[in-house]
């Protein structure tokens, strides 16, 4: 059993609450900070786990949910809700708390391409990993742009990740 975290002081946290629950069964917890860190870890990462995530964006947890964690708890919470989803996953049962999400306005290959913007690639990169031409990684780009009010490929990482209210919170002070 393992705490696992891209932030050191919320792994250890996490790896205390972890020790401290005593479980008869070996299960492993992924605290997801930075946002990202558990989407982009977590195929290397042990099974079973339990993902514990506060991002808002529905297309980050529709992308997580789709690793098929054992299991996800994507609400706010307390060290008690952590302490049963590890208890729940340690038994052998999924346990899923996320938010309800409404329907998609993206498809699947737009998603794809907006967390591959999030990592950081250029619409080459994007384009060599999905086998399409540079130009319609571009007219991806700019149709999500277009499609979410987004000025530029920083928006669409921020938002993704579901930092963008905060961080326009921030620029207007």
């Amino acid at each position: 059993m393992a705490c696992y975290s891209g932030v050191s002081t919320i792994q250890r946290h996490g790896t205390a609450l972890l020790e401290s629950a005593q479980l008869l069964h070996s299960v492993h917890l992924v605290l997801d900070a930075p946002w990202g860190f558990a989407l982009w870890g977590f195929a290397e990462l042990p099974r079973p786990a339990l993902v514990v995530t506060e991002c808002p964006s529905p297309h980050y947890l529709r992308d997580l949910i789709a690793l098929a964690p054992e299991g996800i708890l994507a609400t706010s919470a307390g060290p008690e809700d952590v302490l049963e989803g590890l208890r729940e996953v340690a038994e052998g049962r999924s346990f899923h708390k996320i938010p309800a999400l409404s329907p998609d306005s993206l498809t699947a290959r737009e998603r794809e391409v907006m967390r591959r913007v999030a990592l950081g690639l250029c619409d080459a990169d994007i384009a060599l990993a999905l086998g399409v031409s540079r130009r319609t990684v571009y007219n991806w780009v700019s149709s999500l742009q277009e499609k979410l009010g987004l000025k530029n490929r920083v928006q669409i990482a921020l938002y993704y990740l579901g930092m963008l209210p905060h961080c326009q919170k921030w620029c207007s002070m």
